[in-house]
This record gives structure tokens, sequence and C-alpha cells, in this order.
């Protein structure tokens, strides 16, 4: 046996360790910052508990499980709902909640009689597992020291002294500051350090069994296997359960956790740490079974077998490794269970009584010194639980009691988190159903046996009825006593709140937001700092109530001290008190404000009204006026007195409106406005005013004498008279006017809703001819291609077949192209996107293509290559003079065309000639409107190219030009501005004119999303000489280019899930380097032009002719070589 001093000592050195390691990572803030996700994620194995090296031992001697079910149920939370986890962070950062009942209050309406529901099912869940702790210490103390655990005064319990230390270390570092939602890294700094030395106990323990015994004897009977009411899975349940429903795992898990993605670290760090802690349980259980039997509970196995060999200091290092892991569960949980009654059992009665009343002093000391004796009691009260129980349970039972009381708050949990407006009384008797229903299934049995009473009743049920006994409740006779427990509590608490809640709706109840500054800053003094305060209130009005936000900050400050529902007690207090002053004040001040508002009231009346008032005395005398009076009149100052006769205002007004008169005609008009006042008959009058104004007024008499007398502006009133009696004069005129204008719009209408039927006729019939023909030329080759290939003599060959299925197609092609491009330029959707770029760029394509197109009509075609500059949009530039090659190729019946570039001054005139019949001069103007078409045009057509090509000259601000001659041909031409070079040009690349060139033998890179036209591609550029590599998405290219690279990339643009050419590009280069790339694109759009202008990457619009593809190909592998 080892030493009692020696193993005291170590123990006591051990909690010093501890207690430095908290305080050297309260003094250093940014200690271990850049890693406190790997600290956060290890202060979770405070979860693992003396029962960890003791009760698993246990667990795996007698059911032979090599990861104890507990561990399990916390590595599938971890693996299978960390959302959840990250979500109740969340919220607890939201509400600045300090613990699991505060937050499950601050969601359920911030009642209190339900937080102290919540803290009283917690404590009595949680007190005999702290008494857990304390048991295990002293039975792994009596192992080792050979002392007695249940006899002698409690003054020579060693539990008595480690439990008051471990209460000394919480009040040092949990009860430091009032705010508890402030992080308390000195605390999660030791956890995590306690945590890492626990695992190396273990991990020496584990050592010792595998390398420090020898073989075990011959014969060893193995662990008994799990039957099926050991109740494996319900282990497994609370396991899971217990990461987030255990009080001291949700301080550490949920309440420090800085940052919500320290929980993603944790949720591969902290299941790898239970399997590491786990390992060594079952070869320690064999090997404890086989060398020391029953001799020594299997509880004590961790320590008992290295003594029995001798290993004293691996046994005194395991023995500290279970105190470390009781320390750490136990100042955790006691700091938490403070908190939890402190705040919502002893402050909303402090609250309402002695905490409410006095001069509003600072009370954070007198709430410190609450929580610091309630740690104390606590712990007192855990180890008096454990003299009590002491020898009469093994860890393990002990463990899984605690745990399963604690899990009857899931279910208030889960309404507090996904239906917040569950409401508190609904909650509160889910919360009692639930726990009522555990204590009936676990607890009572548990006692009954305990005490040796009758059992009876627990298989037959009170009054015979056995679907009510513990052991069979709701028939669940089939399922262990824990399965039972948990399942039947679960259900009954949702049951209960659910029925709670559809039986009494409650309408949750608003918080008043109506506190002035000095009652909310009174309140908020007494808990937090004065600084504090003023900063929460600096914006908040110093007279009237203060903002809602303002108010709410202040409750969110302060429940993070006292809690959410003793934070509304304490302001709803202080709004009961503050109502009642303001009530007496207001009652004091109302006659007096009352008077004062009357008077002022009239004076602004009177001197803020749009009309002028003028009153006289009896004696025709001036007595009062007003300010618009004087203006109206524009009488001065020392005219308007008092006692003033009103003939000499009247003069004085006369006089100014017409100065020619004179004085004996003043005098009438004088007289004339007196005889109304003497005579006290109401009169109305008009005065017309030099400026034009018009002046309406308006005299009645007063009784008693005396006369009042209203001057209106009326100038507005009378121009708006004026101009509706014009208007009614012009009416008739209007009317017959705006009738013709209808008449005549609806003849347009008319017309041109028969436009529209020919027009819509028109392109029925065109577009139908070239497919008929195409389907007759298809029905033709096909039945070539039936016969062997051998074609009557009268039917043309197989090449001239497909040669006319081709211009069948191509007209079709044609007629769509130019009657969509018309619907682009009507609904705006063509947007001109201009840039510099060698004129040369957009030539040369087209000279390709229509020298070959030339070639074929037996017409010569001639094109010169050009250095210069300019800036317009090149794919609108381009279709512009395909309009004009076009119209030249199938106009001109011998002959060539011609494509040139002509220098004009600032700009650049790019020409097509052509040698064909040439244009009237009395056509030049209508040939530019749509469906109009020339005489001779052979092949199907909408006339729609030169209205098209105009249109777009008018986006480019590009002007056309038509000339010639008829009969001898024509010459239309666009000009763009010019702009100088860059740098040295080439004068140009020949290409090769015919056959495959430049292509035979390139390797080609395929992409498209179309199988159809990713097969139909890839055979014209195999034809071509091509080797081609195709593929549907962004993986089938990586693939391609992983096997061969490519000289030539050519992509569609809009490929499967949201990718595009573009995109995957971009991401090739960045792997096999840069390559040339084109995208083609039947999306037109301004976005995805744009896209491909910003990477620097060509465009080809489809439908894609071969000629042009071939070209735009062959000039990207020359520049490629230069």
């Amino acid at each position: 046996m080892l030493s009692l001093w020696l193993v005291a000592l170590a123990g006591l050195l051990w909690l010093a360790l501890m207690f430095g390691t908290a305080l050297y990572g309260e003094r250093r803030p940014a200690l271990l910052a850049r890693h406190w996700n790997h600290v956060y994620a290890l202060s979770l194995a405070v979860h693992c508990t003396s029962w960890t090296f003791y009760g698993t031992v246990t667990q795996a001697a007698r059911y032979g499980w090599p990861l104890p079910p507990t561990f399990v149920g916390a590595i599938l939370f971890y693996a299978l709902a960390v959302a959840f986890m990250v979500r109740l962070v969340r919220l607890a950062r939201e509400t600045n909640a300090t613990s699991l009942a505060d937050l499950i209050a601050t969601r359920l309406g911030r009642d209190a009689w339900l937080a102290a529901t919540v803290t009283l099912i917690a404590a009595l869940g949680l007190i005999p597992y702290i008494a857990l702790q304390l048991k295990a210490v002293t039975m792994s103390f009596a192992t080792l020291t050979g002392s007695a655990t249940d006899s002698g005064p409690f003054w020579r319990d060693g539990a008595l002294y480690v439990a008051l230390a471990m209460a000394l270390f919480a009040m040092l570092f949990g009860t430091r500051r009032a705010s508890a939602a402030e992080h308390n890294r000195g605390l999660v700094l030791a956890m995590a350090f306690e945590s890492v030395f626990k695992l190396a106990a273990m991990l020496t323990l584990g050592a010792f069994v595998w390398f420090g015994l020898e073989a075990l004897p011959a014969g060893t009977p193995p662990p008994r296997s799990p039957s099926p009411s050991s109740g494996f899975m319900p282990l497994v349940l609370l396991g899971g359960l217990a990461m987030f429903i255990l009080p001291h795992q949700f301080h550490v898990g949920v309440v420090e956790c800085r940052d919500e993605r320290h929980v993603r670290t944790a949720r591969w760090l902290f299941p790898l740490y239970l399997l590491l802690i786990a390992a060594p349980t079952l070869p320690l259980a064999h090997a404890g079974s086989a060398l020391l039997g029953d001799g020594v509970p299997s509880d004590m196995y961790a320590l008992a077998l290295p003594f029995a060999q001798g290993r004293e200091g691996v046994a005194l290092f395991a023995f500290l490794g279970g105190l470390s892991a009781a320390t750490g569960m136990v100042v955790v949980s006691t700091l938490t269970l403070s908190l939890m009654i402190g705040n919502h059992w002893f402050a909303p009665g402090l609250l309402r009584g002695a905490w409410a009343r006095g001069d509003g002093g600072d009370r954070r000391g007198e709430l410190l010194r609450l929580r610091r004796a309630g740690i104390a009691a606590i712990m007192l009260l855990a180890w008096a639980y454990s003299r009590l129980v002491a020898g009469s349970d093994t860890l393990a039972e002990v463990g899984a009691l605690s745990f399963s009381a604690l899990a009857t708050l899931v279910p208030v949990l889960a309404f507090a988190v996904w239906r917040p407006q569950t409401s508190p009384r609904a909650a509160i008797l889910g919360v009692v159903a639930a726990f009522l229903t555990w204590a009936w299934v676990l607890l009572a049995p548990t006692l009954t046996t305990a005490a040796g009473m009758d059992a009876h009743w627990l298989e037959h049920g009170p009054l015979g009825q056995r679907w009510l006994a513990p052991q069979g409740l709701f028939g669940l006779t089939g399922w262990s006593p824990l399965g039972r427990a948990v399942g039947t509590s679960l259900f009954m608490g949702t049951l209960v709140t659910v029925l709670a809640m559809a039986w009494r709706r409650e309408s949750p109840r608003q918080a008043s937001r109506n506190l002035d500054v000095g009652a909310l800053r009174d309140a908020g003094r007494r808990f937090l700092p004065g600084e504090k305060v003023a900063d929460l209130l600096a914006q908040a009005p110093r007279s009237g109530p203060v903002p809602a936000v303002v108010e709410a900050r202040v409750e969110r400050e302060l429940s993070a001290v006292l809690g959410a529902a003793s934070a509304r007690l304490l302001l709803d207090a202080a709004r009961r008190e503050s109502g009642d002053l303001d009530t007496v004040a207001a009652i004091v001040g109302e006659a007096s404000q009352d008077l004062r508002f009357n008077q002022q009231v009239l004076q602004a009346a009177l001197q803020n009204m749009s009309q002028g008032i003028s009153v006289i005395d009896r004696e025709q005398r001036l007595v009062a006026w007003n300010r618009r009076y004087a203006e109206l009149f524009a009488f001065p100052e020392e005219l308007l007195q008092v006692g003033r006769p009103v003939a000499e205002l009247t003069g004085w007004s006369l006089r100014q409106a017409d100065p020619g008169l004179d004085e004996r005609q003043i005098a009438r008009g004088v007289e004339r406005r007196l005889a109304f006042m003497r005579h006290g008959s109401p009169h109305l009058t008009e005065r017309v005013f030099p400026d034009g104004s018009i002046v309406e007024i308006r005299g009645n008499p007063m009784p008693g004498g005396g006369f009042v007398a209203t001057y209106t502006d009326v100038t507005a009133f009378r121009e708006a008279e004026r101009g509706l009696i014009g208007a009614n004069e012009t009416l008739e005129q209007r009317v017959a006017e705006r009738t013709a204008l209808l008449e005549s719009a609806k003849q347009e209408a008319e017309h041109a809703n028969d436009a529209k039927t020919r027009f819509l006729a028109a392109i029925g019939h065109d577009l139908l001819q070239p497919l008929h023909a195409a389907q007759l030329f298809v029905d033709s080759l096909s039945q070539q291609i039936a016969g062997g290939g051998e074609a009557p003599q009268h039917a043309p060959p197989p090449r001239e077949t497909l040669r006319q299925l081709g211009g069948a197609l191509d007209s079709t092609t044609d007629l769509l192209t130019g009657l969509l491009d018309m619907s682009r330029l009507d609904a705006g959707g063509l947007v001109p996107a201009p840039r510099d770029f060698p004129l040369d760029e957009a030539l040369a394509p087209l000279a390709e293509q229509f020298r070959a197109m030339a070639g074929e009509r037996g017409l010569a075609f001639g094109y010169r290559p050009t250095t210069l500059w300019v800036h317009s949009d090149p794919q609108l530039l381009r279709r512009v003079l395909q309009n004009f090659l076009g119209n030249a190729v199938r106009y001109t019946a011998s002959g060539k065309v011609v494509l040139g570039v002509r220098r004009a001054g600032e700009q650049v005139r790019i020409e097509v000639h052509d040698t064909g019949p040439g244009i009237p001069e009395a056509a030049r103007e209508v040939i530019f409107e749509e469906f109009r078409r020339g005489q001779d045009a052979p092949g199907q057509g909408l006339g729609l190219g030169l209205s098209i090509a105009d249109r777009i000259a008018h986006l480019l601000h590009a002007q056309l030009g038509v000339h010639g001659q008829e009969g001898r041909g024509s010459v239309f031409s666009v000009a763009v501005p010019r702009v100088p070079a860059p740098g040295p040009v080439s004068a140009g690349v020949r290409l090769p004119a015919k056959g495959g060139g430049g292509l035979s033998g390139r390797r080609i890179l395929l992409v498209d999303n179309d199988a159809e036209a990713l097969a139909a591609l890839a055979q014209l550029l195999t034809r071509w000489g091509c080797l081609v590599s195709t593929a549907s998405d962004g993986d089938g290219a990586a693939a391609a280019l992983a096997v061969q690279p490519a000289d030539l990339w050519l992509f569609d643009y809009h490929l499967d899930r949201g990718d595009t050419g573009v995109l995957l590009a971009g991401r090739l280069r960045g792997r096999y380097g840069a390559a040339p790339c084109l995208i083609l694109s039947a999306d037109a759009s301004q976005d995805t032009r744009g896209a491909v202008q910003e990477a620097e990457l060509a465009l080809l619009p489809k439908p894609v002719r071969p000629l042009a593809l071939k070209s735009v190909l062959d000039r990207m592998l020359a520049a490629t070589r230069l």
C-alpha cells in the first residue's frame, strides 16, 4: 500500500498544477489563440469523468463491450448531428444565454417559473453525478492507501477535503466576473490540460496491460456477453443526448464556444479522443478478471491491477488521472449549477424584494457571493449524497441514473429550438410529466429495492393495473428498465406539452418598451459596469421612452449576468416604479400646459392663416390684423397701428392700386366701403392689383358693432376658372380631332394586322419550302443507299443530292437567323460591346467562307488582308457584312465579288463590290425596309437582310452607304472608327484555301453536352484530318487532356450542372497550360458575349457554317505558330 500522505500530497500537487494552468491562461489572453479550436475540442473531454477510468471497466468486465455505449452515442452525435450543435451555439450567442435553463427560458417567453423548473431537474440529476465523482475519488484513495471508505467521523473523510478543494477552484475561476457570457479562457485551458493528462494516464494503463503483464492464465473465462436486458441501445442514446443536455457539457460545448467553426474541429478530434481513451478498457477488464477475480471490485481494476503487479508508480499515475477526470467535471458542473440556481431560484425573489428597493447601488458583489455560496452548498450536498450511497451501487449504475434523469429535458429543449412560440405553461407541464414518468419507471423501483419494501406492485402495478406497472409501463415488458425509463419519459414529455398547447392556446407575452433613460440607467448600474451602461445608453434620448432597440441591448447584457427571465423581472420592476412617478408629474403639469397651449394655438392660427384678416370696431377703427393682411396690401409698418381709422387705410390702398385717381374719386371709393360697415351688412367684392393678382374681400358684421373682413388671394382660382371655360369652348373641337385620330389609328391597326397575316403566311411558305425540299432530298438519298448505291439513270448522283440538301438547310438557317435577329432588335436584346480589334480578324473568316460560296456559283472572289485596327463590336459588324456578302453572291449571276477596305479620314470604310444587276436610284431607300427583296432574287428569303444590317448599323453608330448603276453592279459599304494599332502587326497570314492544310494532324479537344451535336462536329473535324478527343463535361475533358494534350480546344458555352465553356477553359488552363480556345454558342445574349470577351476567348455563334469554322480554326492555329 502507498502512504496516505504521499497520495494526498500527489493529489494536492495535481490540483495546484491545474490551478496554475488556469491562472496562466487567464493572464495571457493571446496564449494558443491560433489553436484555440483544438483547445476547445479537448475541453469537451470534460465528458470523460472518473466513470471513464472505473465505470467503463466494469461495463467491459460484465458485458465485453470494447467501446462504452455512451461513447458510441457521443461519436454518432458528432458524426451525424453536429449541425444541431452549431445551431445551439448560434442561439446561445444570439440570446446571450449562460446555461441550459437560460436558453430554454429565453426561447420560451423568458418565463421565470420555467427556468426554475428546468434548474430543479438539472440539480436533481446532476448532484448524484457529482457525488459519483467524489465516491470514485474516495474508492480509489482507499484502494491505494488501504483505508476504510465507510467508517469514521466526517472530518476524517478525505472526500470532504477533495470536495472543498474543488469548490475553491470553481469559486476562483468561475465567479471572477458577474457576466457569465464572457468566455473563461483560464477555465477552458485547464479543462483541456486535464483532458490531455487523463488521456496520458489511461494510455499508460493500456501500455502496462499490453506490454507489462505476462500471459494470462489459461482457461480464463471471457467476459459475459450482453443480454437483451443490458440496455446497450438506451446507453447509446443517452451518450448522444449527453453532449448537450448535461449542464457542464452544455457550458463547455455551447457557452464557451467562441466560434462555431470550432465545432467542426471538434467533430473529428473529440471522437478520436474518445476512441483513444476507451481503447485500454477491455484489455484491462480481461486482465483484472483473470488476475484479481472477485476479490477486488471491477470499478477498481485500473488501480488494483498495477498495484498487485508491484507497479506503484503506474497505480499512482492512474489515480491522478481519475482525480483529474473527477475534478474537471465537478468544477464545471458546480459552476454551471450555481449559475442556474442563483439566477433562476434566488435572483427572482430578490429582484422582487431586497434588490428592487434601496438606492440602486452596485449589486454585483452580492451576486458573486450568492454564486460562491451556491457552489459550496452544491458540493456539500454531493459529498453528503456520496456518504449516504457509499458501497451501495457501482459507478456505472449511478452514472446511467443521472444521465437518464437529465434526458427528461430533451423535449422542452427541442420545443425551445424548433418551436419557440410554445407557451411556458405547456413547457412546464411537459418537463414535470417527463420527470415524473422517469421517477416512476426507474427511481421508484430503485428506492423500493434499496429500502427492502414489498416489490409486488412493481410487476403487477397499482390496483392490479399491469400496464401502469413500472416494470411494464404501457406494455413495454421486453425493454430494459433504463430503456423503458428513457423512452416513456421522452414520449410523455412531448405528448403532455402538445396536449397542453392544444388545450389552452396562449399568445406570447410582448415585452413593454416604455422605460426612460433614468430608470434604465438605474436598473443597469445594479449589475453592469458604469461605463458599459453609459455606452449602451449613448444614443438614448434624455427625455421620454428610450428606443426599443436600446432597451433590448441593455436587457441582453443583463441576461448575461442574471439570466433572461430574471433580467426581464428587473426591467419590469423598474418600469412599474418609473410609471408611478411619471403619472404624478403628468397630473401636476396638465392644467398649466392646457392654458399655454390654447393661447399659443390661437395666436399661431391667426398669424399663419393663408387669408388676411382685419377687425374694425364700431367707430371704424382698426383693432386687430394678421401678417397676411399686411402682405396683401403692402401696408407700411407705421401705418398699421391700433386705433388707426379704416378710412385712411382704404384711401392709401386705392392710391397704390391706381395712381391716376384724383382725390374726389378716392373719396367716393372710401365712402362706398364705409357704407357697408356703418349699415352692418355683409359684402363681397374682388380687387385686381397692378401685378395682376386678384383678392376677394368678404366682410361680415360682429355682434355689438364692428366688422370683420377676410382677404383671400383667388388669382389661381380665377386662372383655373378661365382655363376651364377655354377648355369647355374647345372641347367639341378636341373630341372631333381625337375621333379622327382614333379612326386613323384603327385603320393603321387593321393594316398592320393584315400585314402580320401576310407576313405569317409568307414565313410559313418560305420556311416550309426548303424543309419540304430537304425532306425530298433525304428520301431520294435514302432510296439510293437502300438500293446499294445504284441510282436510276435519270436520278442525280448522291453528291449532287447532298449538295442540294445542304442548300435547302442553309436556306432554312438563313431564314431563322434573320427572324431571330429581327426579334432581338425589336426587343432590345442586342447590346453592342465595342472594343479595339484588328479588322482582319473579322474580315478574313468572312472572306474564306464566301470565297467558297462564290466558287460554287462560278463567281470570282477578291479580298486583300489589312493591318488596320478599328473600334466596334466585331460580332455585330460581322453580321452586317454577312448580309452584304450574302446578297452580293445571291444576286450576281456572273463576274466577281470583291471585299475591300478604304481609309476615309478618321474612319475605315468596308466595301462589298459585285457585278450583279445593280440597284435603281429610286429603289435605294426602300431596299432597307423590311420584307423587300429583289425581283431576280433566287432561292427562299424574307427580305430582312438589309433591314437587319441597317438597324445593327444604327446600334453601332456606323454609316451605311450604297451606290452603283443599274445593270453594272452595286457597292455596299459601312464606315467604322479607325484606331491606332497597339504595336507592330504582320501584314496578315496566308492560310491554305482548301484542304486540310493547317488542320491536318492537329489534336483538337471537343466538349459539348449535346451528344448529336458533339458527334456531328467530331465527324466534320475528322474529315479535315484532325485528331479529335470528345467529352460531354469538364471531368471528361480533364481526363482526355491527362492522356494526350490538345493543340486547340473547341467548347460549347452552356454545359451541364451550371458549367460553361469559359469556366472550363479557365480550370484546364490552370492544370494543363494555355491553348487556343474557341467557344461555340447559340446564345447571342450580352451576358454570354461579355463573359467570353472578358476571358479573352474567341466566340463563334451557332449554327456554325463549316467554312467559317475552318477559317477561324486555321487562323487561330496560324496565330499560335507566330
